[in-house]
């Protein structure tokens, strides 16, 4: 039974939000984000260089690799339905239920493609099961991250609402480094033809552990102290997705714009660089990952660090230095990666994710829940964001591969991301700063 359960008044929480049970949820939120990350990204890690041929060998290479980013991009069609049922159910019944569910689906997903058999094998049934299982990653992972968020958030101290919310993003570069690191690692032990032989299926396989593991720590925690307050005043909304399209467009879409610029910035500069590297460079799988790997660590490290200046100055600015940083660095960044200098990829890959990602990643997710309510708040925040991920992330790679076909010039990507960051800065501006203001 929780404080507010008990009968505790809100006011007298503030001493208590530090407590121990509060850092086994923040902790319990950040593994469960980590090892979301961890299943998500072994997917774009692995898929830009092992399922062109594994489940579309009957292709030319151009096809399938847009094949592969395709079924890439279904993982992310699949987050605003996801982020819509799992949204609705987390304003209606409670954050950590839905929390063990998507849990739950995005562990078993991966599992299971990590024992799909080949198209020679099974022919056409091969990239179709793959697609499915990565429809189902993707509309578990859109209901998992702003549940997440707003039961870290809602639990929080005022004070250091951005900090404590950072700590789902920061776990999300814990996954990722993971990721990387452990294919990094395999691509270095094993010959490339033995990782597309076989050796891509034990990052997939490790899943099941890391989800069981996840599911014994988020089933000790409690529920969103705000949550329960709202429900014991009858203060919710029977149908929260309805109220949002009715009453909260502007935030949905201010959101969107946001979580649309930092995903497409995002993912242009692993999974794209990262097929593009491999496939077109002829550069080493391990020279990409490993820098990923560093930037990402950085990246893990700078977003507390960032959110917690954001709690004192505001969501905005950071956002804002971001968004005209990204802008000014994605040329520059492109050109690094075309002298095939691993060092300097990897510093790239720092200044990329590590520093200019870091500034619109930290504030975001604080920045994206505080625009809604605590009745309608995941519904709200997450349609907004899995719209913003689908149309920034979800499409960067497919729309990279479309622009640049097989040609030499990144201008026409660059112009796509820079018609992104000021559609982003013009919404960023638009919007209210609810750093310091007291959550609904």
């Amino acid at each position: 039974m929780t404080a507010v359960e008990r009968g505790m008044p809100l006011e007298t929480l503030t001493a208590t939000r530090s407590s121990p049970a509060f850092r086994r949820l923040a902790i319990a939120s950040s593994l469960g984000s980590a090892i979301e990350h961890y299943d998500f990204f072994v997917y774009a890690f692995t898929a830009p260089i092992v399922f062109d041929r594994f489940f579309f060998p009957k292709m030319d290479s151009v096809a399938s690799m847009m094949a592969v980013y395709a079924t890439f991009a279904v993982g992310f069609v699949a987050r605003p339905l996801g982020g819509m049922v799992f949204g609705h159910y987390g304003d209606r019944l409670g954050r950590k239920a839905m929390l063990m569910i998507t849990f739950l689906l995005m562990g078993i997903a991966s599992f299971f493609i990590g024992c799909l058999p080949s198209y020679d094998s099974i022919g056409l049934w091969a990239p179709f099961a793959l697609v499915v299982l990565r429809f189902i990653q993707g509309f578990a992972f859109g209901g998992e991250y702003m549940n997440a968020v707003s039961l870290t958030l809602e639990n929080a101290p005022s004070a250091r609402r951005g900090f404590f919310a950072s700590w789902i993003n920061a776990s999300g570069p814990v996954g990722i480094v993971a990721a990387s690191g452990l294919i990094a690692l395999l691509g270095v032990i094993y010959a490339r033809e033995e990782f597309v032989s076989w050796v891509w299926r034990v990052p997939f396989l490790l899943s099941l552990l890391l989800v069981l593991i996840g599911t014994y720590v988020r089933a000790y925690v409690d529920e969103s102290t705000l949550f329960v307050a709202a429900r014991a005043k009858a203060d919710d909304e029977r149908m929260p997705l309805l109220a949002i399209l009715r009453s909260w467009k502007k935030p949905v879409l201010l959101a969107c714009l946001v979580n649309m610029v930092h995903s497409s910035f995002n993912y242009m500069s692993t999974v794209f660089v990262l097929g593009y590297a491999v496939k077109t460079l002829g550069m080493a799988q391990s020279s990409i990952t490993s820098g990923t790997t560093v930037a990402n660590i950085v990246e893990m490290c700078a977003v507390p660090l960032i959110a917690g200046f954001s709690d004192k100055i505001g969501r905005r600015p950071f956002i804002i230095v971001g968004i005209v940083l990204a802008a000014v660095w994605y040329p520059i960044f492109f050109q690094i990666l075309l002298t095939k200098d691993t060092l300097a990829i990897m510093g790239g890959f720092v200044v990329s994710l590590g520093l200019i990602h870091a500034l619109m990643f930290a504030p975001e997710a604080a920045f994206t829940a505080e625009l809604f309510p605590t009745k309608v708040r995941v519904s709200g925040s997450s349609l907004g964001k899995q719209l913003g991920i689908v149309l920034g992330g979800g499409l960067a790679p497919l729309v990279g591969a479309a622009l640049m076909g097989s040609g030499t010039s990144f201008t026409p990507i660059i112009l796509y991301f820079e018609a992104v960051a000021v559609l982003a800065l013009i919404g960023v501006f638009l919007a209210p700063e609810n750093a310091r203001k007291a959550l609904a």
